[in-house]
């Protein structure tokens, strides 16, 4: 079923002009699209971040914290929805160990 969900949600535009965000997300990645390939299954898109768009509620210390915006993540192999867990490990870190010396 093909259903146009896009009166469900109050919306704003940025710096892109045709660029819809959603007015009661607490954060919005406002986009530039560059190139869409094809693939056998999906589309894939390249683009760029302009601007972030950040309700206060979602900060810590002027920064979006992850923790606070708790992402829903869509999965196309399990056609499921996921949460975040804990964290794993300090980026530029833990790699370290694994360096040749």
């Amino acid at each position: 079923m093909k259903t146009d969900k896009s009166g469900v949600f109050e919306i704003f535009y940025g710096e892109v002009q045709n660029a819809p965000m959603i007015n009661e997300c607490p954060l919005n990645m406002e986009c530039k699209l560059y190139d869409t390939y094809d693939t056998a299954t999906n589309d894939l898109f390249i683009g760029e971040i302009v601007e972030t768009y950040a309700d206060e509620s979602v900060l810590t210390n002027g920064k979006v914290d992850i923790t606070k915006v708790k992402p829903l993540l869509f999965d196309m192999a399990s056609k499921k929805y996921w949460s975040l867990g804990g964290v794993v490990a300090n980026c530029w870190n833990v790699g370290k160990k694994l360096k040749q010396k």
